[in-house]
């Protein structure tokens, strides 16, 4: 049986993390799943509207069928689990917005003019004139993207802090894994975050850029000193 894994310090698991290339064929304690999902589940959203869907895939004939959506990559049917990333453009309009003011009234958001206020901005910047003016209509699957992969990152380095190895995909045919998943045709199928132990060695480090070359100091271009 799977044990329940240790935490280490999320510094070192960002150093030391590398995209697993092969996953050993072992279970993933449930206790450690739950903590993985609830971590990204307490991710930050705009205005808490918390726009993601999760789709965690761990049986054996669903790993299979995932794998062949996803060009046929053999870590997706190897890792422990697969969490599914999704994002969903238009729940705000279908009950989430309603439920997150309740759920934030529960605890202590509980001012209904702060409530009304929120519900403006959000309806009026998603769905009404002032999103339209601002070009926020066209672009509902990149605003629930930049939500959702808050939330996937922060399942990623939970599991790395808990010891396990991750790999980050974003190879797959979209249409296929809703086929499989059964997920309805609005919701984006963001990214698939694989979970396990790592098979064999470790992919070697392939260093990263310096700041001087990506990171300005208050202007592009600008070079910054710490």
């Amino acid at each position: 049986m799977a044990k329940i894994a240790a935490e280490k310090p999320l510094s070192e698991a960002i150093k030391e993390r590398r995209a697993t290339p092969s996953f050993e064929d072992v279970p993933i304690h449930t206790a450690d799943l739950e903590k993985i999902v609830r971590a990204g589940l307490d991710a930050p959203s705009g205005y808490n509207t918390q726009p993601w869907r999760f789709v965690v895939v761990r049986d054996r004939e669903q790993k299979k069928k995932l794998r062949q959506a996803a060009f046929g990559q053999a870590k997706v049917e190897e890792a422990s689990a697969v969490i599914v990333a999704c994002g969903d453009p238009q729940g705000w309009k279908d009950g989430d917005l309603e439920e997150v003011l309740r759920i934030s009234a529960e605890h202590g958001f509980n001012d209904p003019a702060a409530q009304d206020r929120i519900r403006k901005i959000v309806t009026g910047f998603l769905g009404g004139p002032a999103g339209k003016a601002a070009g926020v209509e066209p672009t509902f699957d990149l605003w629930a993207n930049r939500q959702t992969m808050i939330a996937f990152t922060t399942m990623m380095w939970t599991a790395e802090t808990l010891g396990y190895d991750t790999a980050a995909m974003e190879g797959f045919m979209e249409d296929q894994v809703k086929d499989v998943l059964k997920i309805p045709e609005r919701v984006r199928v963001v990214a698939l975050l694989c979970v396990g132990r790592l098979k064999g060695p470790d992919k070697p480090y392939a260093g990263r850029f310096e700041p001087a070359r990506i990171v300005f100091a208050d202007t592009w271009g600008e070079s910054i000193e710490f």
